[in-house]
């Protein structure tokens, strides 16, 4: 696409789109539209806010480490593809052979290699995992046993919650694996699960853009803590907020206010 073929999306002003905001954050747009948007979006605190969960998702996803897809999975997905395809073929059934009709034999070693190969995960692709073991409940209809009788597998317990995240240092200070961490919880602690006691706790200390991005309990140089994911009012720069249980309304409690990112 030439640049001048994209000028016609340039910016408009705010509201942004996110189409347009994805772009910026990608580096497709050309130069002009690429500068002349990101001065503007730094006056929107929505626009700021969006572009920060992007950097966040990359930061994320980087820190990630490859993945393949369990052997297991694989054997219960190609079973259900094959009983599926095998019923199907019973059911369109020819009076005259396939080879007479013009039909195509279907290699299942040769497809079952073509479907692994696909299958093997970077880091950004971890929901195909996911997508995939879902294919397996998905694609056989009630009344079709596997030709493999898979053992019962009791039911695995239900996932406890995260212990605090253990802190040293006076200051909090977070690498790549423990922000995505902070960033994709919602674990609030004591009376700052309240709503209002939440609402309360911020504005106490400043803060009047929303909900945090993140919540996370910790333990600072041993002490129980808060600690909260904000805006920071830059492209890619967030405020690590960490506050008291007791943090509320009048009362801002505050314990670190540092940065990540930026």
């Amino acid at each position: 696409m030439s640049g001048e073929h994209r000028r016609t999306g340039a910016p408009q002003g705010p509201p942004w789109s996110l189409d347009l905001l994805a772009d910026l954050h990608a580096g497709v747009l050309d130069e002009q539209t690429a500068e002349e948007l990101r001065s503007q979006v730094q006056d929107d605190p929505e626009a700021r806010e969006i572009l920060a969960a992007l950097d966040a998702t990359s930061a994320e996803l980087a820190e990630l480490p490859p993945l393949t897809i369990p052997d297991d999975v694989s054997a219960r997905i190609d079973a259900a593809l094959e009983n599926e395809v095998r019923a199907w073929a019973e059911q369109q059934q020819p009076a005259v052979p396939a080879a007479e009709q013009g039909g195509q034999v279907i290699d299942f070693a040769a497809a079952k290699q073509r479907r692994r190969r696909r299958f093997t995960l970077g880091a950004g692709m971890v929901g195909v995992a996911a997508a995939a073991a879902a294919v397996v409940f998905s694609v056989l209809p009630a009344n079709t046993q596997s030709s493999t009788p898979q053992a019962q597998q009791p039911p695995s317990p239900a996932p406890s919650a995260k212990p605090p995240l253990a802190l040293q240092g006076g200051q909090v200070s977070l690498n790549g694996q423990q922000f995505a961490d902070a960033l994709n919880s919602n674990q609030y602690l004591g009376s700052l699960s309240d709503p209002q006691q939440l609402l309360g706790c911020l504005q106490a200390n400043g803060v009047t853009s929303g909900k945090p991005l993140g919540a996370r309990e910790i333990t600072l140089d041993g002490k129980p803590a808060q600690l909260m994911v904000l805006p920071a009012g830059a492209l890619g720069e967030f405020r690590l907020l960490t506050v008291a249980p007791d943090c509320g309304p009048d009362n801002p409690a505050k314990i670190s206010d540092s940065t990540f990112g930026g």
